[in-house]
């Protein structure tokens, strides 16, 4: 069971974007702790870059709710998702990364295909719910990393559930990533 985070949010937004419109972008938003000093996350991979905010003060699920949806119509954001708490604070080498910190999910997710020569689902699926394939896993070609974009049928935790509950596929995850906040 997961337990979720009412002091913090992870926004998205595309790289192409600078850290001084993100910076501004936040510094608009009265919802948001100004005092927090967030730290910018960017992987040369993948083309968002991740925020972890805090909020001005810890809300029940209907004041965040409704905070997500004020987020996300602004322009410069691709997504915005719920944080989810977490005791373990390590990297996946075990290496500390902070004193607090979130996990939560970014745009990719992951897709088991059933049959690698047969993508024919897979495609469908991918069409009918205008995500975008990212590429197929060189080492196992049954996995393949998918996006949910901003015109997508849903976020990427929506679209896992999604491609997962078709019964067209293996398996299919969000990906989960942990961001120290403290």
């Amino acid at each position: 069971m997961f337990d979720l985070s009412t002091d913090y949010l992870l926004i998205g937004v595309d790289k192409a974007n600078s850290d001084s419109e993100i910076a501004t972008l936040i510094s608009s938003m009265t919802a948001l702790d100004q005092n927090y000093a967030y730290t910018i996350h960017s992987s040369g991979q993948y083309q968002f870059k991740e925020v972890p905010v805090k909020l001005r003060s810890s809300s029940s699920c209907v004041e965040i709710e409704q905070m997500m949806a004020d987020i996300e119509q602004q322009p410069l954001v691709d997504y915005v998702h719920y944080t989810i708490r977490t005791d373990d604070c390590n990297s996946l080498i075990w290496e500390p990364l902070g004193d607090l910190c979130i996990n939560s999910y970014g745009s990719s997710f992951f897709v088991k295909v059933l049959d690698e020569n047969d993508r024919s689902d897979l495609n469908r699926l991918i069409a009918e719910t205008e995500t975008e394939l990212v590429k197929q896993n060189e080492f196992n070609p049954r996995w393949f990393e998918l996006r949910a974009t901003k015109n997508a049928a849903g976020d990427a935790l929506e679209m896992a559930n999604r491609f997962h509950e078709s019964g067209l596929f293996e398996y299919s995850e969000p990906g989960i990533s942990k961001y120290p906040v403290e």
